[in-house]
């Protein structure tokens, strides 16, 4: 177990109940932890790890409420149909949306300042992250499966590095 498990598990994060304090706190903590390690994988891992945990402090209503309704619906169709490995803003503008994919695609960069493209793919990355962490008996193809790489678990284990800095196979060892 490295050091930044041991600080998150045994530090977890109460959204409901951390103030400002606690949550300099915790930050503070963190990164000590991650200046004191040497092995640049393992400060990739805990910077996620540390981004994936801050991420639950702030309910994600809030966020929402600074997009607008078309691109909240987009962000709510994309939790809804993860598991689609057809899921593009082109299909998304004709199957749900019905308005022109290069409007949805410049108003939704405008908004969140990604790409629809690279948003899908930090949340897909993110959900297997948890998917990963949270069930240590799934096979990493059905992970790829739960988050819309069905046909090609092989770009996933890929895309998995290049997000992560690991393969998923290490990452479930973890």
């Amino acid at each position: 177990m490295n050091q930044i498990s041991y600080l998150l598990n045994h530090n977890p994060i109460k959204a409901s109940r951390l103030d400002n304090s606690e949550l300099f706190y915790y930050q503070s903590g963190a990164l000590l932890v991650i200046f004191q390690t040497d092995n640049i994988d393992s400060i990739k891992t805990d910077l996620i790890n540390i981004t994936n945990d801050l991420g639950k402090v702030y309910p994600k209503d809030n966020a929402k409420k600074q997009y607008s309704m078309v691109i909240n619906q987009i962000i709510e169709e994309i939790d809804k149909q993860i598991s689609n490995p057809d899921l593009t803003l082109k299909w998304l503008a004709q199957e749900i949306i019905f308005m022109n994919k290069d409007y949805l695609g410049k108003k939704f960069k405008k908004e969140t300042g990604q790409t629809f493209t690279d948003y899908l793919m930090q949340y897909r990355m993110n959900r297997a992250m948890e998917l990963i962490a949270q069930t240590n008996h799934l096979k990493i193809c059905d992970v790829a499966e739960k988050i819309g790489f069905k046909n090609n678990p092989a770009y996933f284990s890929r895309a998995f590095k290049k997000f992560t800095g690991v393969t998923p196979l290490t990452y479930q060892k973890k």
